[in-house]
């Protein structure tokens, strides 16, 4: 690839991820609403501690996806301290902040060169299937490990202070910049797909 063809494909990456981002801006609602059932379906099946329910909730500038939990069954904090069932516990956050992996992979696959147009459909299709289930694998564990926290410091205080669950380590991960690898990784894959599905 010579300058030329790499300077044409940044300008390329750059107004699809404009593009995306306009999109994203102005359908974020209506895609956010669409996957709050898979999103609260990903909750109940990683802790069985809370009863989840999810809402849009508009903000200043953007959307926010709230979580209200309802207590279940009695969460062990530390020796001396627990939360009792029918406790109503919250988190929240912003909506466009959790459709970034989307842009990534979007942008990615929107300017990758092909040769078909078969190529191309195939690469957004897989692009929207597997976008869906990087914001599947880190929404939910975001929402949770912001609820799951708050928990940490108050257990910290007392004797045998509740174990941190898995979940707010993958959390970690994917603010620190997992979600944007995830992206990028699904995106590899997207093309390894279309290029063994439409091998000559």
């Amino acid at each position: 690839m010579n300058r030329r063809d790499l300077i044409c494909l940044t300008l390329k990456g750059l107004l699809a991820w404009l593009a995306l981002s306009g999109l994203a801006w102005y359908g974020g609602p209506w895609l956010g609403q669409g996957l709050l059932p898979l999103v609260e379906a990903a909750i109940i099946s990683m802790t069985s501690e809370v009863s989840p329910s999810l809402k849009l909730v508009p903000s200043t500038s953007d959307y926010s996806i709230e979580l209200s939990a309802w207590v279940l069954t009695p969460i062990y904090i530390n020796a001396s301290q627990y939360i009792p069932p029918g406790t109503e516990l919250k988190s929240s956050t912003h909506l466009l902040h959790n459709l970034v992996p989307l842009v990534i992979e979007g942008s990615i696959l929107l300017v990758w060169p092909v040769q078909r147009r078969a190529q191309r459909v195939l690469l957004i299709g897989f692009g929207l299937l597997t976008a869906a289930l990087v914001i599947m694998a880190t929404l939910p564990a975001l929402l949770l490990g912001q609820m799951e926290i708050s928990f940490q410091d108050v257990a910290e205080t007392g004797k045998k202070p509740r174990l941190v669950p898995w979940f707010v380590d993958w959390m970690a991960f994917c603010e620190l910049g997992g979600r944007w690898l995830l992206a990028i990784a699904s995106a590899w894959l997207c093309i390894q797909v279309q290029r063994w599905l439409l091998r000559d």
